[in-house]
């Protein structure tokens, strides 16, 4: 089953149709690889994105800079396919592989769900699952750990698993960071052990920007019942209160987490403002 959704998708600068996909598309290890939401035809933290992208691509040996890649060219692509393919909100795909050769970049919609308003109201529930990703830094495709945690998420009903490693330190979702709140702090996992998500730097930002303290140390699982509230994020779920882990609950209505929560959508907000006045 395609990967891609809606109607065209583009390889290596040309216009294909996403009946055409799964002939064309080849995942070659190591593939990297960004996904980013578009909000109001904007594809949100655009930079951001590609500056993760390159470092992905050096983690793995790889020099992408302007001359092979550049933030425009990539820029280019979305805005194109936006308009091909009618999109106003939705998350698209950029995978980068055959990275020594003759480089292959796609980019494609995928399949995108985001919460409802009841759900952040809510909060989800988590489980914790026993997992280390190999180059935690770098955004890299591992289908069979997704594949792995998907059949346990879906089974069980989680919205969420949390990664733990060896040393029973919590590290980050396996698709989202995560973060913890104790006596008006935030705590989470130390950015060496995690991939730097995108929301993850914004929240930091944010934090930094306000005076809310943050701290980033080893969070184990013995210390879970010792934090007041805790929240994943990322691209889709943006900040998402957890509501469980496990057999522990949280406070979905703190209010240092319900502060975050709105200074971030106005962070996205201002960013789209910016975009939209240099169109």
């Amino acid at each position: 089953m395609s990967e891609a959704t809606f109607n065209f998708f583009i390889h290596n600068s040309k216009i294909y149709n996403v009946s055409e996909f799964d002939k064309i598309y080849i995942e070659i290890n190591p593939s990297i690889y960004e996904v980013i939401r578009i909000i109001n035809k904007i594809p949100i933290f655009l930079e951001d994105h590609y500056e993760r992208l390159k470092n992905s691509a050096q983690i793995i040996g790889f020099n992408l800079d302007e001359k092979n890649i550049s933030l425009e060219h990539i820029k280019e692509n979305i805005t194109k396919m936006i308009k091909l393919n009618d999109i106003e909100e939705y998350n698209i795909k950029i995978v980068l592989n055959n990275l020594k050769s003759s480089l292959n970049e796609y980019y494609f919609f995928i399949k995108s769900s985001y919460p409802d308003e009841q759900t952040y109201k809510k909060g989800v529930k988590t489980c914790l699952f026993k997992a280390v990703r190999e180059n935690p830094n770098a955004k890299v495709i591992n289908a069979y750990l997704r594949n792995k945690i998907n059949n346990i998420l879906s089974t069980k009903n989680y919205y969420e698993a949390i990664l733990v490693n060896e040393d029973n330190e919590i590290t980050e979702g396996s698709r989202s960071n995560i973060f913890f709140i104790k006596n008006n702090s935030l705590y989470t996992a130390h950015i060496s052990k995690v991939l730097p998500g995108i929301t993850r730097q914004k929240i930091l930002y944010i934090c930094n920007q306000n005076n809310i303290s943050v701290y980033e140390t080893s969070i184990y699982t013995d210390d879970i019942n010792s934090f007041d509230a805790a929240f994943i994020s990322g691209t889709s779920p943006k900040v998402l209160p957890i509501a469980k882990i496990d057999n522990f609950d949280f406070n979905i209505q703190n209010p240092l987490l319900l502060r975050i929560m709105k200074l971030y959508d106005d962070e996205i907000k201002n960013y789209i403002l910016k975009q939209k006045q240099v169109q």
